[in-house]
């Protein structure tokens, strides 16, 4: 399963130093089922994959993620230090402490910045490929072709 918002609540928790119940208080677990919840969210491998990110990313990147509300002043302004749409899609998909499918969403949309996209040959690309090819030999080849070398 993926990552979700009382997952990384719990993470956050635990990183802070919480037991498992107290983070799962935390996480929007009702308190009589927090001690079972707790132990379910410790072992499960989305939070601990994130625990694992969360250790290894800058104290930056961390404090930028302990912020709750999806949208703050400072992402807002970093956005807008980012003129070009590609710089932003970069910092987002190459950010080891954002979400997975986040990530996987903005390197999906810098993908025709990077790549362009194979298309098949039109008809008119084909026709003129067709009559290159027929001047290399037969009837119609050209006098420099029809000569032997």
């Amino acid at each position: 399963m993926a990552l979700t918002e009382k997952k990384k609540a719990f993470a956050l928790a635990k990183r802070k130093g919480k037991d498992n119940k107290e983070a799962a208080i935390l996480a929007g677990c009702p308190e009589k089922t927090a001690s079972a919840a707790g132990a379910r969210l410790a072992k499960d491998p989305d939070v601990i994959a994130y625990l694992e990110r969360l250790e290894k990313a800058t104290p930056e990147q961390v404090v930028k993620h302990d912020v709750k509300p999806l949208t703050t002043n400072t992402t807002i302004q970093a956005a807008k230090n980012l003129a070009d749409p590609l710089a932003f899609l970069e910092s987002v998909y190459s950010d080891p402490v954002e979400d997975m499918a986040l990530r996987v969403r903005a390197a999906q949309a810098a993908l025709p910045y990077v790549h362009g996209k194979v298309a098949e040959k039109g008809k008119k690309e084909t026709k003129e490929d067709a009559a290159k090819a027929a001047t290399k030999s037969g009837k119609f080849g050209t006098l420099n072709n029809q000569l032997p070398s």
